[in-house]
């Protein structure tokens, strides 16, 4: 028998989860509780999700709780549901910027507690995940997260010191991801080529150049300088790039997502 899976918010992370995870869920069932209702409807339409009434009715009943909401909405719902949560439940966080010592604050006697940070790669497979578990989880559970996010990309146990750096490394980094992407398309429409083509070639020859660094124990430098020959055309597009500090602009994009993180449990 699965076990019952719930969340809480039905925002886009939920959307992006239970569209990739649905298969991966077997014979869980699966509940979700928004405080707008006709997301959590919106949601039981496409997948095979219960809706429940109640925050404290969801929490009842899970044996795994998604907490997936906005960092500043964490305190509110669980004032609402832990009184219910149940001894021997897993309640999972995804606030970025929400510790677990914060969380614990909610409980009189707290249940096992973990963190994670998926993220919207998930949709293509092609995820990665970070998952801190408190030292009360069950090794069971945490293998259990571990293996059903890994069916989607990668997950890996990561100290909870290190979430501020995870939300804007593989959180954020998407969107950092995208926007290059688009500029490298952009540089090529400049050149004549027709934009539906540059997105393809763009996003192609990026996903190859990742691959390879995950398949290969090379450092990226290394492959970098395979590409790049003498007086050829990609050292020229690289002397571009440095001569526009292009590393420090990316390293301060990362540092800035990662202290935003930061300022979110301030």
């Amino acid at each position: 028998m699965g076990r019952t899976i719930g969340f809480i918010g039905a925002g886009k992370i939920v959307d992006i989860m239970l569209g990739a995870l649905c298969p991966a869920f077997g014979d869980d069932e699966l509940w979700v509780w928004n405080r707008t209702a006709s997301r959590s409807e919106a949601l039981a339409a496409r997948y095979p999700v219960r809706v429940s009434p109640s925050v404290k009715d969801l929490a009842e009943r899970s044996d795994w709780l998604f907490v997936a909401v906005k960092p500043y909405a964490v305190a509110k719902v669980l004032s609402e549901a832990c009184l219910s949560v149940r001894d021997d439940a897993l309640v999972i966080s995804m606030a970025a910027g929400v510790t677990i010592d914060a969380i614990k604050t909610h409980f009189a006697a707290p249940p096992a507690i973990v963190r994670i940070m998926p993220n919207l790669p998930l949709k293509a497979g092609c995820g990665m995940t970070a998952i801190c578990p408190d030292e009360a989880v069950r090794q069971a559970d945490v293998d259990a997260l571990l293996a059903l996010f890994s069916s989607v990309g990668r997950a890996r146990l990561v100290e909870e010191r290190l979430f501020d750096t995870v939300t804007a490394l593989s959180g954020s980094g998407p969107a950092f991801a995208f926007l290059f992407i688009e500029s490298m398309a952009d540089g090529a429409v400049l050149n004549g080529m027709d934009r539906a083509q540059a997105y393809e070639f763009a996003a192609q020859t990026v996903m190859g150049a990742a691959k390879i660094i995950l398949e290969s124990d090379r450092h990226p430098g290394e492959l970098k300088d395979i590409v790049a020959s003498p007086a050829g055309t990609t050292m020229a597009g690289i002397h571009s790039l440095e001569r526009k500090a292009f590393r420090a602009i990316v390293m301060d994009a990362v540092d800035a997502a990662a202290a935003r993180s930061r300022e979110l449990n301030s």
